[in-house]
């Protein structure tokens, strides 16, 4: 019954198509970056993922900034029943910023605070078995 009230609150929201509750592989990984308000670390957040946006593209990366006042990412708006169910399952207070890394599996690899070291989330997306077959078929085309 859980479910089938999620998967109808996330279909209101942007986050219905790149998060779904019934497969076990999504299309991409994700960086939930969760804010209690827009504030100072959000901006760095923001300027560090424009700084990384290749890297982050070429690992198959969604990033998106989730505050009370509004959450973006590249799926567009996400409805705030989303936010909630997102918060709760990735179990994150409401006054913490928190990062979640998300594997193409669906399951959290990752978390951290504030501040965002992009060359570790990398490194750790990197060491993923699914991403170390897409480096064997791929050539980077981003100057780190």
């Amino acid at each position: 019954m859980k479910q089938v009230i999620a998967a109808m609150l996330l279909s209101i929201s942007g986050v219905a198509m790149s998060y779904p509750l019934d497969s076990d592989y999504w299309a991409h990984r994700s960086v939930l970056f969760f804010a209690p308000q827009q504030d100072h670390a959000v901006e760095q957040f923001l300027a560090d993922e424009m700084r990384y946006r290749c890297q982050i593209q070429e690992r198959d990366l969604v990033v998106v900034v989730m505050t009370p006042q509004q959450a973006l990412g590249k799926t567009g708006p996400v409805a705030s029943h989303g936010v909630s169910y997102l918060r709760d399952k990735y179990k994150v207070e409401d006054n913490k910023h928190i990062a979640v890394l998300i594997g193409k599996d669906g399951h959290e690899k990752h978390r951290w605070g504030a501040t965002t070291n992009w060359q570790e989330v990398f490194e750790i997306i990197d060491a993923m078995p699914m991403r170390k077959q897409e480096m064997l078929n791929n050539t980077s085309v981003c100057s780190a």
